[in-house]
């Protein structure tokens, strides 16, 4: 049998044959993941289609409501009977948001100016902590580089003393002489070594950026908290006379449909104390000798749930004037939740 025959009869695949294999089982994977992406893709438009259907049946109920309030708001507009009741009804609403507004404005301008005097304060510690700490940084890096100059004199010293120590008869004492050089170049060592860390961290301290500021704290929130009750407590104060904040307090849990405000003069006459009230609470025109008086009457009977709490129990809050001369005809603030003033506090 010749080489010709041997060759033939081994059925050697012809050279390549494994690489195309390769390549074809490489397209057949991708073509397989390739079609268990598609299959993934319609599950995951279906679950667009119905969580946007389910978006669009909620949108299309709230503009039927609105549409339906828009449509028993002209009808009571238009009617003579109810319709000055609606315009009564409407501006209580617009004299409640008024004297939320104010009173939010007057709590954001305290928390600004609480936020800046605390950073400020926060800066001032800061750079003054670490000024002492520069300067115990300094002392230490002082006596090490005294020290590290000590070990280096003693290293010159105990070189220049093995220098001397040349003769043959000096071998015993040359070898004691190599010991004590070798410990002080260890000592020296470690004196450069602490020197340097010690550089590192007073230059690390150096250009050690500001902390950051971390909010209000508790004395803070509860300082603001409690001079919002008193703006708030003000206001009910100022708008007591004629039951008009009670009035306002029912025309934002009551339907327009359920109100009732008398008779057409007496909306007139209603609607006329409603623009003097929005002049007043606008104008907020002698407050701060009040506030500051009920704010510290508040701040010496508030009580608190926890000792971390920022928001004070509505049962601890006084309900007398600020001079204690006579009791007041009006709600606590914080139980009733008057001008929604739980939206202001700070927590």
């Amino acid at each position: 049998m010749n080489w010709k025959d041997l060759v033939a009869r081994l059925h050697l695949p012809p050279f390549g044959t494994r690489n195309a294999e390769q390549e074809e089982e490489s397209r057949l994977l991708k073509l397989y993941w390739n079609r268990a992406e598609l299959k993934k893709e319609p599950a995951t438009l279906d679950d667009s289609v119905h969580h946007l259907r389910d978006r669009l049946k909620q949108q299309e109920g709230a503009t039927g409501r609105v549409e339906e309030e828009h449509h028993a708001l002209e009808i009571l507009l238009g009617s003579p009977e109810y319709g000055f009741q609606a315009l009564v009804h409407y501006q209580l609403r617009a004299l409640w948001r008024a004297c939320h507004a104010q009173i939010e404005q007057f709590g954001a301008e305290l928390a600004r100016q609480r936020e800046e005097r605390e950073r400020k304060r926060q800066i001032q510690d800061y750079q003054l902590g670490r000024a002492q700490r520069l300067k115990t940084l300094g002392e230490r890096e002082a006596a090490l580089e005294a020290d590290v100059a000590s070990a280096e004199a003693a290293v010159r010293e105990g070189e220049a003393r093995l220098a001397r120590l040349r003769r043959f008869w000096h071998y015993f004492r040359r070898q004691e002489v190599e010991i004590q050089v070798e410990r002080l170049r260890g000592v020296l060592a470690e004196r450069s070594a602490a020197l340097g860390e010690g550089r590192v961290a007073r230059k690390a301290l150096e250009h050690e950026p500001w902390p950051d500021f971390g909010g209000l704290s508790l004395e803070g929130k509860r300082g603001i908290n409690l001079a919002v009750i008193a703006y708030a407590q003000l206001l009910v104060c100022r708008l007591a006379d004629g039951g008009l904040v009670r009035k306002t307090w029912d025309a934002q849990r009551q339907s327009v449909r359920d109100c009732h405000y008398g008779t057409r003069g007496e909306c007139l006459a209603l609607m006329n104390e409603i623009r003097d009230a929005l002049t007043r609470v606008r104008e907020a025109k002698d407050v701060i000798g009040e506030l500051k008086l009920r704010s510290e009457r508040i701040r010496a009977s508030a009580g608190y749930a926890e000792t971390d709490d920022p928001v004070p129990l509505a049962e601890t809050l006084p309900g007398n004037d600020p001079n204690g001369e006579r009791a007041l005809d009006e709600p606590s603030v914080l139980r009733e939740n008057y001008w929604d003033v739980y939206r202001i506090l700070r927590t």
